[in-house]
């Protein structure tokens, strides 16, 4: 009888797909995938292991799920990812609940770890991390219809000194550009209509493979695949963005004017000590530029509060940093320390009352600003892309303002039936921080009206 395998996937959009290459795997080994876990013989965690929060939240998850072994109803529990790939054998010697663990360098062996758990326990396929992308395979999509992630390179040559990953998923990989496109038209097939291009920095795609960076290539490539109507560019490093990326954003179409472009922080002395590898006046001047040659571009990015030698002058300054930089989306995290990182042998300096503190007063700030962008929106008549329906009537759908997954969504009123993946025309009415209203006005994708 084949068995029934479930997953949950934590962490990040690329352990996303990695979880999706695995799915595919096992159909193809005969597994049948079940959505409940109650309805699992086996189940595979997948997890993260970048930050506490998320080490805590894996954790729980590998109890919770324990519990439906001690129940009877489960059969066998699985880890990967991250949090496998960094603890490996300790994490089997700690959470008796664990049958196998496997970890970034081996997830493409999950069929087999699956087909020897009846008769091996205690599997740990913890390798050493490769030197070139492996990952390859029809992915079975976790994504809701209409958009997908097409994750173009793995690992990371930067060295953040705050940032685990590089020991945890090794050097940069990236994927052959022609395997890539062929992703890309695969996807268009199944009905996907967006690609949001992922990877721990998408700038520096192709420099291990073609001795160069050649995004702007692959950008233009994938562009031409008939079907795919928007390209999305996450993880942008400041440092990397070059000028022939800009061009390709100003000029193509089908790449969205939407950058993610995680800043971290302002203050020069923090950047140094961080190793970000550029300063604070920089990137100022880069988003003038950015504002300056693509129409209409939406900016997110990412900041770290409370890194080890902050200063409350430090944090004026990137309070300022983000008045004058008026993003339309921003994520603000405290700083955590990680084992392994250079970071991590510093003295903390800033209390967790104080660094919470901060996140909360640049979350206000951010809020009134994404506020005002949005409301300036009222009006506009724009593409929208349709994940579901909410109720007679209304539909859930994204303007390319907004990224999946992160940002916020758009309300659609219709008076005609909408199916998810349809691409649309439709008129902001309303705006809140996060979220639009909309009225539909045409069909764009399947020429129904």
């Amino acid at each position: 009888m084949n068995k029934k395998v479930g997953f949950i996937s934590l962490g990040c959009p690329k352990n996303q797909v990695d979880t999706e290459v695995m799915l595919g795997l096992l159909k193809q080994n005969d597994y049948t995938v079940v959505n409940r876990a109650e309805e699992a013989d086996i189940i595979v965690v997948n997890t993260c292991g970048f930050i506490e929060a998320a080490k805590q939240e894996a954790i729980d998850t590998i109890l919770e799920m324990g519990q439906l072994k001690q129940s009877g109803s489960l059969q066998h529990l699985v880890a990967a990812g991250c949090l496998a790939q960094r603890y490996g054998q300790e994490l089997l010697q700690e959470m008796p609940e664990l049958d196998a663990v496997v970890g970034v360098a081996d997830f493409m062996r999950i069929a087999e770890v699956l087909d020897h758990l009846d008769t091996e326990p205690g599997l740990c396929y913890i390798s050493e991390l490769p030197t070139e992308f492996r990952e390859k395979g029809l992915r079975i999509l976790t994504t809701p219809p209409g958009w997908a992630y097409l994750k173009i390179a793995d690992g990371c040559d930067n060295r953040c000194r705050y940032c685990a990953i590089p020991g945890i998923r090794g050097r940069l990989r990236s994927r052959p550009l022609p395997e890539l496109v062929a992703e890309a038209a695969w996807l268009a097939a199944q009905g996907v209509r967006e690609l949001a291009l992922v990877a721990q920095d998408t700038t520096v795609y192709g420099q291990d493979l073609y001795k160069r960076q050649i995004l702007p290539e692959l950008l233009h490539e994938v562009a031409q695949v008939e079907g795919i109507e928007w390209l999305r560019i996450m993880y942008a490093h400041p440092a990397h963005l070059t000028g022939e990326t800009i061009e390709v954003m100003a000029r193509e179409e089908k790449v969205l004017p939407y950058l993610d472009l995680p800043v971290q922080h302002a203050a020069d002395g923090i950047l140094e000590q961080m190793g970000r590898g550029y300063r604070g006046e920089e990137v100022l001047r880069l988003l003038e530029r950015l504002r300056q040659t693509i129409p209409g571009l939406v900016l997110r990015s990412t900041l770290m509060v409370g890194f080890p030698g902050e200063s409350e002058e430090d944090f004026r300054c990137l309070r300022d940093f983000v008045v004058t930089a008026q993003f339309d989306w921003l994520g603000v995290f405290t700083y955590c320390r990680e084992e392994g990182t250079p970071a991590a042998d510093w003295e903390e300096t800033v209390s967790p009352e104080i660094k919470q503190r901060r996140r909360d007063e640049l979350m206000r700030l951010q809020s009134d600003i994404s506020l005002g962008l949005n409301q300036a929106r009222q009006g506009l008549r724009t593409k929208v892309l349709v994940e579901a329906g909410q109720g007679k009537g209304y539909y859930r759908g994204r303007t390319y303002h907004q990224a999946p997954a992160v940002d916020g969504f758009t309300l659609l009123k219709s008076d005609r039936p909408l199916s998810p993946g349809q691409l649309i025309e439709a008129r902001v009415t309303g705006a809140g921080v996060y979220d639009l209203l909309a009225e539909v006005e045409r069909n764009i994708s399947s020429g129904n009206f």
